[in-house]
């Protein structure tokens, strides 16, 4: 709750309105019920029902009222109090209008606030996060959640208090006409209000597994969706459809048993009402005909207050229910605001501009934090290596053997256990982040593009970008080739995950923005390993031309892609167990060698 009020902390005067006119609202909703006592006592002989009671008070405000209006004749009257309600519901109109505007206005800004600071948490967190969550759970709290925050806000709280404003007005009145009527009709209220909290506190519960069965579903759609080439290819559409309905099953259920318990509070209400209605009838009869305390026209207004209190009693459950909602959605997206990134920049960090001499790896050591990893097993174990300015360097050996994660600590997608990275002698955690990637190109194995025209993908985060610099990028990658015989050249929109190129003219298109990057250290990560034999072709040219005069860390499984490098380091474990060149390597019979002789020349 605390930080949903912080979030409409930014709009308290828009609120404070909001609330003014939910009061004048009330008041209105109260007055315009008032005005049927002269209504009623013109259409059922005016003065001589007036004339019951022995005479008008002078602070009876509803008698004052009776008076001015039946200072008229019958006919005028009927016209005077027909044009008055008139006005006073155009009044409530325009009033409640404005205030549910202003409503609507906050929570659209604290819903556009509230996904805003969560998909900017998610980009500030560490991969490691991403490891540990499911992407289609992420999805849902930013859709499904916020969603409910704002019901929260719209249909639960400011409904609540509107709804509650009313209740309070009816009850001021009915308490002005009869305070020993009101007395015996309030019985029923400690029911009504058990009820409502009873409710509230079962509906918390059920809301958190709807929602999570909701971020199964997101989940579970988003990876068919991804994966769907696959399952056509090993034809599985059958067992996937199992997987999908049984999420929509349990959501199903989890949805009916939350409404079981929603849809039960209105009827309940409803019959609670019924049973203070028939209580009003009863006592009130007794008030107008054995004491004579109470006029009819009195019991009548009084009537249509607890009546036009049924209304605003019945949505407070209604409000109740999705406040208890919006509560658990909150919890949901304050998990996320709450986690804490695992690699922090550091406050006196560095900037770095260039790369000038080296990068250094000195006893680094690294296991991952997820939980279903052992936490003493080590990813990489105690590699120390030294890579000069300008050389090409290619990490081989078994898959599994700790190469991407090398790179990765590089880029500082997680820090070292033990041990350090430098650049140009200094230690990386000392660097901001951004100014170290900003040295680095990355060409993953596969390759991540976006929904977006070429040029935009290849120019991507650049604003402006310079077209001869996108065209020199594209050329020299070979990929103008294929762009250029596309109907919309660099204004083709490649469709999600690039889906309309195949896999080596996509793989250009990452190394185009690469290129266009222009980053002083590139980093290839199996580059080639999806592509045939003509695609592998072209994306070798044009990753030829961008190893020039750049320092390369090549990963690759393939033996034409690590022949022409500098040096060639073999990992296996998480440990370097050789490095030299080809030459060198395949006459050491190790594990290099064993490593051509059953892959790379195949």
């Amino acid at each position: 709750m605390k930080l949903l009020f912080k979030y409409l902390k930014p709009y308290t005067g828009k609120l404070i309105l909001c609330f003014i006119g939910m009061i004048l609202f009330a008041l209105i909703s109260g007055f315009s019920l008032s005005v049927l006592s002269p209504f009623l006592n013109a259409i059922f002989g005016g003065r001589g029902l007036i004339n019951q009671t022995p005479t008008f008070a002078q602070n009876d405000l509803l008698a004052k009222l009776n008076t001015f209006f039946l200072k008229k004749s019958p006919s005028n009257c009927i016209l005077l109090v027909s044009v008055t309600i008139v006005l006073v519901f155009f009044i409530k109109g325009i009033i409640g209008y404005i205030h549910k505007y202003l409503a609507a206005g906050v929570e659209e800004r604290v819903m556009r606030n509230i996904r805003n600071d969560v998909y900017s948490h998610i980009h500030m967190l560490s991969m490691d996060y991403f490891h540990q969550i499911e992407s289609g759970v992420l999805v849902s709290r930013i859709t499904n959640d916020v969603l409910q925050i704002r019901d929260s806000i719209k249909e639960g709280f400011l409904l609540f208090v509107r709804e509650l404003l009313l209740v309070l007005a009816y009850l001021m009145l009915a308490l002005y006409l009869s305070w020993r009527l009101l007395l015996v009709s309030a019985i029923i209220f400690p029911f009504v209000f058990f009820l409502v909290n009873y409710l509230g506190h079962k509906l918390r519960k059920r809301s958190e597994r709807v929602q999570k069965d909701m971020g199964k579903i997101t989940s579970t759609l988003s990876e068919s969706l991804f994966g769907m080439k696959i399952i056509k290819a090993f034809s599985m559409q059958e067992f996937e459809l199992k997987k999908f309905f049984k999420t929509t099953f349990n959501y199903c259920r989890a949805s009916l048993r939350f409404e079981r318990v929603s849809l039960f509070g209105v009827p309940s209400t409803e019959f609670l009402t019924a049973i203070g209605i028939c209580i009003i009838l009863l006592y009130g009869g007794h008030e107008i005909f054995v004491l004579q305390t109470l006029s009819p026209d009195k019991f009548l207004v009084f009537l249509a207050c607890a009546v036009a209190m049924f209304q605003p009693l019945k949505m407070l459950s209604r409000g109740n229910v999705n406040i208890q909602r919006g509560l658990k959605a909150m919890e949901r997206v304050k998990s996320i605001l709450d986690t804490k990134p695992s690699i922090v920049e550091k406050k006196n960090a560095v900037s770095i501009n260039n790369f000038e001499k080296e990068i250094v790896f000195k006893d680094v050591s690294f296991k991952y934090r997820d939980k279903n990893v052992p936490p003493t097993e080590n990813i990489i174990d105690e590699i120390n290596l030294h890579i000069e300015k300008g050389e090409r360097v290619a990490l081989v050996g078994p898959s599994g053997g700790g190469k991407t994660t090398l790179t990765d600590l590089l880029l500082r997608f997680y820090d070292t256990s033990s041990g350090t990275i430098e650049i140009d002698g200094i230690d990386i955690k000392d660097i901001k982040i951004d100014g170290l990637r900003n040295l680095v190109g990355l060409v993953n194995q596969e390759p991540i593009l976006f929904n977006d025209t070429i040029f935009n993908n290849i120019a991507y985060g650049i604003e402006n970008a310079k077209k001869e610099d996108v065209y020199y990028a594209a050329e020299m990658a070979n990929a103008d080739e294929f762009i250029n015989k596309l109907p919309d050249k660099y204004d083709t929109v490649i469709g999600e995950k690039g889906v309309r190129l195949s896999g080596g003219e996509r793989q250009r298109l990452t190394i185009a923005r690469a290129l266009f990057k222009n980053p002083e250290i590139l980093i290839f990560d199996e580059a080639t390993s999806h592509l045939d034999s003509e695609s592998e072709k072209k994306v070798q040219e044009a990753i030829l031309r961008l190893l020039k005069e750049r320092t390369s860390i090549i990963i690759a499984h393939r033996l034409s892609t690590v022949r022409n490098v500098d040096r060639i380091i073999v990992i296996d474990n998480g440990q370097i167990v050789e490095q030299g060149s080809h030459e060198q390597l395949v006459t050491k019979q190790g594990v290099y060698k064993k490593l051509v002789d059953k892959f790379y020349e195949k």
